[in-house]
């Protein structure tokens, strides 16, 4: 049983595990980083949930695979391909279209997400993926000074607050209406003297 979570286990071995009766071997069969993916495909068709969104959130996992995970009905499964460091630009442009809320805010957040996909997402109904779009460590100064625009504080905030924030974004946001915003300006590393004088 513990034979899922070794890190030697094979292919084989991990495929053998899918079938076990423990949820918890099936689970750490399909997020095992010896996991294929062979082992990966076969594990987002499996009827267990759990197996299908360690499935998705493997390292491993390839393009295809995260492509097959983003067609699953089950939200947590895309969600988890959403946000797996191994999606690509295409694939999160496909993503952020999601129906679910969470799928799109995990775009936002991923890693390799760009600005064209940033951009998207402030274009978002959910505030929560605006949110995450404007914390994005890849935010440019485009993408930071759109988030500015925003109408709501909160997405505001966090691009005065993002670590690459520019002195013309941070002087933008000094000038906003909520004090929060003008706040996270005084904390955010980049506001030299001369911006916060």
């Amino acid at each position: 049983r513990t034979a899922a979570r070794y890190r030697y286990a094979t292919p084989q071995v991990l495929l053998a595990a899918l079938t076990d009766e423990n949820k918890h071997v099936r689970g750490n069969a399909a997020y095992n980083r010896n996991a294929t993916p062979e082992v990966l495909l076969v594990a987002l068709k499996h009827e267990d949930w759990r197996v299908r969104c360690n499935a998705a959130r493997n390292l491993n996992a390839t393009p295809e695979v995260l492509l097959i995970a983003l067609r699953s009905e089950d939200e947590d499964v895309r969600s988890n391909a959403a946000y797996n460091p191994n999606a690509t630009h295409e694939i999160l442009l496909t993503a952020i279209k999601d129906k679910n809320w969470q799928v799109r805010c995990n775009v936002a957040s991923n890693p390799n997400a760009t600005p064209e996909v940033l951009l998207v997402a402030l274009e978002d109904g959910d505030v929560r993926v605006r949110c995450n779009a404007a914390e994005n460590p890849n935010a440019t100064p485009e993408v930071l000074l759109a988030a500015l625009t925003d109408e709501n504080k909160h997405v505001r905030s966090n691009a005065a607050r993002n670590p690459d924030a520019t002195p013309e974004v941070l002087l933008r946001a000094l000038k906003d209406k909520d004090c929060q915003v003008r706040c996270n300006v005084a904390r955010n590393p980049n506001a030299s003297h001369e911006i916060l004088l």
